[in-house]
């Protein structure tokens, strides 16, 4: 294996990036809305999030290679079989050791079965290699991905959150509005690989729905994600989460032209679609933000 199959490598270990890796916003959310203050941990959850997550994607790569292949994709493994099963053991390796950073590292014991269902759910998303070959995989069909995705992302942040604390109803919003965040990109995620997903008989949200239904879909989990901002503004987060609510005008005008431009994909509402990504981003920052901000603020007495 050369130095280029390594870093080819590392950067399929890394995509698609999201919010938990190679861009670690989920982990540093919990830890400032969850913890002390205590950098090793925040430490702790990066490792175990970086660990977990190139295992999920260097997993997935692997088993989608048929894909890659009918997509005329090429790829470190599309291009040199002999590293396919070199990649396999190197995921279930990062699988054991996720597993014993988490079990080493507990607070809420609860998170063993958060992270029982993230394992189970992640490993039969992409596996056709062992169990793959006498079930479906749970992305072959658009029903399943989104049961996966949807029960895996809560799942996912409270494994998290029972790292560094015990679980409360601001953990659970926390979830909450982190899944819906994610959906904004599962939606959309497939549209380029809709070709070879039906080469494939795959049924996937890409090649059974139209561009223009997804996109409503992706923006529609947009704001249910801003709606949980909100209203767990006025519960159990802090007031000044309403800061990561300012964004949302983007959201309004974005959604607007979408509207008026019948939610079709081309090279003019591809720019909407990405700019209401970085607004997310933004959103999220703004969220973690707030939270050592929230506690910075002196208080005062009533009926001052």
């Amino acid at each position: 294996m050369s130095v280029g199959d390594v870093v080819e490598i590392l950067k399929l270990s890394a995509s698609p990036p999201n919010i938990i890796y190679p861009i670690p916003l989920l982990p540093i959310l919990v830890f400032v809305e969850s913890s002390k203050g205590d950098l090793f941990k925040l430490g702790l959850l990066i490792l175990f999030s970086s660990i977990f997550y190139a295992g999920i994607n260097l997993w997935n790569h692997v088993n989608d290679v048929e894909e890659d292949i009918l997509a005329g994709r090429r790829t470190v493994l599309t291009e040199n079989p002999k590293i396919r099963f070199c990649i396999a053991v190197a995921s279930i390796t990062m699988y054991v050791i996720s597993a014993i950073i988490v079990l080493s590292n507990l607070v809420d014991y609860r998170g063993v079965v958060f992270f029982l269902v993230v394992v189970a759910l992640t490993w039969m998303y992409s596996d056709r290699i062992i169990f793959g070959r006498i079930v479906r995989r749970l992305k072959d069909h658009y029903v399943t991905e989104l049961m996966a995705f949807s029960a895996s992302i809560p799942s996912f942040t409270l494994t998290l959150w029972c790292m560094v604390d015990e679980i409360s109803p601001k953990a659970v919003i926390i979830s909450i509005a982190i899944t819906f965040f994610m959906l904004v990109g599962i939606f959309p995620k497939d549209l380029k690989d809709a070709t070879g997903d039906e080469l494939a008989g795959l049924k996937t949200l890409a090649a059974v729905f139209r561009p223009s239904t997804l996109i409503k879909l992706s923006f529609l989990m947009a704001w249910l994600y801003y709606a949980t901002i909100v209203l767990g503004s006025f519960t159990y987060l802090p007031r000044t989460s309403l800061l990561a609510t300012i964004p949302m005008s983007v959201l309004i005008y974005t959604t607007y032209r979408m509207w008026k431009n019948g939610w079709s994909v081309n090279v003019y509402t591809v720019n909407y679609i990405r700019v209401t990504a970085y607004s997310n981003i933004v959103s999220l920052i703004l969220l973690i933000i707030s939270a050592p901000l929230s506690r910075s603020l002196p208080t005062f007495p009533l009926g001052l």
